[in-house]
């Protein structure tokens, strides 16, 4: 099986819009094609992770 990393920056923080359920339904969509989806997240306070190790980088949006 096939594996994809994503990184989830800031959830805590920049979770406004639903960015939460895009991570859920990319990893349910990635899964029923044959991925292993691993997101691991990441905040201010958290170890700084190895950027270079993930397939995938998400942010979500501030709001203005």
């Amino acid at each position: 099986m096939k594996e994809l990393k994503i990184l989830y920056l800031y959830p805590d923080m920049l979770e406004l819009y639903g960015d939460f359920g895009n991570i859920q339904v990319l990893k349910y969509r990635l899964e029923k094609r044959g991925f292993k989806a691993i997101i691991d997240t990441y905040s201010i306070g958290s170890p700084t992770p190895d950027f270079s190790s993930y397939d995938l980088v998400f942010a979500g949006r501030r709001s203005r």
